[in-house]
């Protein structure tokens, strides 16, 4: 199997630069509809509870779906969404810390695992992951949430990251699932949730003690908008926390 390789030349940084600086054009701060910054992890019951809130509503979401890394980034150079919703607490902290929120309200828990290929027996805990033969798929440490706490957990667990056989690192927990699903890689760690929308892939819990469980916050940025607040109260409702938890997460009652 080949490695996978991803050419970095100077049109690819530009144009990287250009889509971090340049707002977006579907950027819009009216009470018809909201921006949601929102992790690519949580993608699938954010869509769901979308739809609803529109139909309830009549106020259209528009989501921008990509790494929080990403996106937390976009808001600190000058974009401004209505509201951010990371795959972990860790860019919530930040944006209060910069004063750019005042505060965050947890939702659900990002849990991650190994997956690995179907029938795939290469890889069954974290230690195989140094193993010199196995590729291995990781996400991208700045981008990706995943990226970030994948390299906690090793650390964790004693691993030597620089040890382990990176065939590519993706900007994306979906776009690690789809590498695995396609047998690009012997495996990976994504989120829980993720994995299990797949249904194409081998989990593998990781141990208690050397797991780090994320918290997927919601942040306001605009806090003068009432759409912005009937959002975030369908988003901690009975209904759409019902949602979250089909889709594999475990929610935060209160």
């Amino acid at each position: 199997m080949e490695t996978l390789k991803f050419p970095v030349n100077s049109c690819f940084v530009f144009f990287f630069i250009m889509f971090c600086i340049i707002p977006s054009t579907v950027l819009s701060w009216t009470e018809s509809e909201i921006l949601v910054f929102a992790g690519a992890g949580i993608h699938k019951p954010l869509n769901e509870i979308g739809k609803i809130f529109e139909e309830k509503n009549k106020i259209k979401v528009i989501y921008d779906f990509a790494g929080s890394g990403l996106l937390g980034n976009k808001i600190l150079i000058g974009q401004k969404p209505d509201i951010f919703i990371p795959g972990s607490d860790k860019w919530a902290k930040i944006l209060q810390q910069k004063g750019f929120i005042k505060d965050y309200i947890p939702i659900a828990f990002h849990t991650p695992v190994i997956i690995t290929p179907k029938g795939d027996n290469r890889i069954n805990s974290l230690k195989d992951f140094v193993k010199p033969d196995n590729k291995i798929v990781l996400g991208d440490v700045k981008a990706a949430a995943i990226g970030d706490i994948s390299s906690k957990i090793f650390k964790k667990a004693g691993i030597d990251e620089s040890k382990i056989n990176v065939a590519a690192r993706g900007m994306t927990v979906n776009q690690l699932i789809f590498w695995i699903e396609g047998n690009n890689a012997h495996g990976s760690i994504v989120w829980n949730a993720d994995a299990v929308i797949s249904g194409k892939v081998k989990i593998i819990d990781i141990p208690e003690a050397y797991n780090i469980i994320n918290i997927v916050p919601v942040c306001r940025i605009n806090e003068h908008k009432e759409a912005v607040s009937k959002y975030v109260d369908y988003i901690l409702s009975p209904e759409a926390k019902e949602i979250f938890k089909k889709q594999g997460f475990k929610v935060i009652e209160k």
